[in-house]
């Protein structure tokens, strides 16, 4: 659940991970491939500060990578804050529930190729991981993965496809090999 809070005089995003929402054996995979986390114990009661600590560390690579993400302020146990994304008013619209154009679909795939290039795969991408405040910010990083992950191509190749099939849906014209010959150019 993601919570809009007050620090000083600005909005930030408060998003606290529940276990009974966590599927144990469903989001092991994504932590036991991924190197940067190979030195951790995992297992039922360490799980969910493990998962808050991915997704701050994804976003970290997000920030250092220039991909538009809320940028991380700080996590601890199973809480994580970063910056809110969207208005006093409310928070920005996943990308289903915006008007799509051309535009936003090269700002997405411009976002994947800068994740690709810093060894970065989302690895769940979606409308629903987008968010649009005059720009396409990419959410829910948790599972997020390195290069090195023995899954990362799958999750890679699952992302183009969620992608492709989203913006045809709206009229875009796409491709999934082009997509993924755009992403891997170097």
């Amino acid at each position: 659940m993601v919570f809009r809070a007050v620090s000083g005089k600005k909005f930030v995003a408060v998003k606290i991970f529940k276990m009974s929402t966590l599927k144990f054996m469903s989001i092991r995979k994504y932590i036991e491939g991924d190197q940067r986390f190979s030195k951790i114990r995992i297992d039922r009661n360490d799980i969910v500060p493990v998962w808050v600590r991915k997704e701050y560390t994804n976003l970290m690579a997000l920030e250092n990578a220039h991909v538009p993400a809320p940028k991380p302020i700080g996590f601890f146990k199973n809480i994580l804050v970063m910056s809110y994304i969207g208005t006093k008013s409310g928070p920005a619209p996943q990308l289903k529930d915006v008007e799509i154009d051309e535009g936003i679909y090269d700002q997405v795939i411009d976002g994947m190729r800068r994740m690709y290039a810093n060894r970065i795969v989302h690895a769940d991408l979606s409308e629903y991981n987008m968010l649009f405040h005059r720009k396409v910010y990419f959410i829910d990083l948790a599972q997020a993965v390195d290069m090195d992950h023995p899954m990362a191509a799958e999750f890679l190749e699952r992302d183009i496809v969620n992608v492709s099939n989203f913006f045809q849906k709206h009229g875009i014209e796409t491709d999934p090999d082009k997509i993924r010959e755009y992403i891997k150019k170097k």
